[in-house]
């Protein structure tokens, strides 16, 4: 499927394709890509999840509904 996937090009410095090339290793871009972008998503998520854990007692829904809400919500926005 990806073959028929339409490509395109972003344009970076030479000194932070050294450095992603260094970190991609023998992955293809869209591997490597891949993977970094799932990472920085989980990030994010645990940050949010965090936050919602710090202020659980300034709401009337618990962490619990709520953490299950963004991680169904998520996982069909990213698979």
């Amino acid at each position: 499927m990806q073959e028929h996937m339409r490509r395109g090009t972003i344009s970076i410095s030479m000194e932070l394709k050294r450095k992603l090339d260094m970190l991609k290793g023998e992955r293809t871009w869209d591997e490597f890509l891949e993977e970094l972008l799932n990472t920085s998503i989980e990030a994010k998520i645990s940050r949010v999840e965090s936050f919602l854990r710090e202020t659980a007692d300034k709401r009337d829904v618990s962490f619990e509904k709520l953490r299950l809400r963004l991680r169904d919500d998520l996982e069909g926005d990213f698979d």
